[in-house]
């Protein structure tokens, strides 16, 4: 019997596909889990290393690009009966989290479910490594970080599946969802690398942008509202992150700057950090 379909859309992910699925296989039952890597508009040996990695994984090859796409074929692809588990094929994450991120849907009580992230930043400079300490002051973070990671239940993919072209996919199937729809299990931890140079940095906070934004004018509007005047009273009240937060805020302003300078051509555009996935 499948427990969960998990989904891993690669683009050009030879650098980093191997460690992502070397992890992930740790303690795996892969009679119960299916595992489709989604090798989408790649132009390296990233389906190569899946299938070498994981040879009991499903390899899905398309010459379109897309993250969206990637997701909707290993959706037809999945078993429809059992959750859907997304992860990004740059991340890391252990059987045993994966584990507990599903428990909260197999008893009923949720339709979607998320973990905690762990931002690595030993390698980043000393600008990215402020920026996400004031990035972790953000008070939604304490339900968990919906993107990279997730699990849908049958009924919760089938809320959102097939995908709408867009770049920003986790934040649509975030906003699909109330609250109370989603729970937070922190006992699933998974690991993402940060960027080493801020100008890298600048380039994914475009694109987290420029996505969320798409998402809004689809009429979804974002969970993260009161966010900002919290994190302003944690920057007053607590000295040691008046800096990072202010930090933040100030790149956060400087990336909003910069897609007032964009034209409309550049809305699909997908910036990503290639300085991480370098020392993959």
């Amino acid at each position: 019997m499948i427990k969960a379909t998990i989904l891993v859309p690669a683009h050009n992910e030879e650098a980093v596909i191997a460690r992502t699925l070397w992890y992930l296989s740790k303690g795996l039952r892969l009679d119960e889990f299916r595992v489709v890597v989604i090798a989408n508009g790649c132009s390296d040996s990233t389906a190569a290393r899946a299938r070498s990695v994981m040879p009991d994984a499903e390899v899905i090859e398309t010459q379109r690009r897309g993250k969206c796409h990637a997701l909707n074929l290993g959706f037809d692809a999945s078993c429809k009966s059992a959750p859907i588990v997304c992860l990004d094929a740059d991340l890391d994450v252990t059987s045993e989290s994966l584990t507990a991120l599903l428990a909260p849907l197999s008893n009923g009580t949720a339709l979607a479910s998320c973990g905690k992230m762990e931002v690595i930043t030993s390698s980043s400079s000393a600008a990215v490594r402020m920026f996400y300490q004031g990035w972790r002051s953000n008070p939604y973070f304490n339900q968990g970080k919906f993107g990279g990671l997730f699990a849908l239940s049958p009924e919760g993919a089938a809320r959102v599946f097939p995908l709408p072209e867009i770049t920003a996919d986790d934040e649509y199937i975030r906003r699909s969802f109330n609250a109370q729809d989603v729970a937070f299990v922190p006992t699933c931890s998974f690991s993402a690398r940060a960027p080493f140079r801020f100008r890298d940095l600048i380039r994914v906070r475009r694109r987290s942008l420029r996505g969320a934004r798409q998402v809004t004018k689809l009429g979804m509007a974002s969970p993260e509202q009161k966010s900002l005047p919290k994190m302003l009273r944690r920057a007053l009240v607590s000295p040691s992150d008046t800096l990072p937060i202010a930090f933040f805020l100030l790149v956060m302003c400087w990336v909003r700057v910069c897609l007032m300078c964009e034209g409309q051509s550049s809305s699909q555009r997908w910036e990503r950090d290639l300085s991480s996935r370098a020392a993959g």
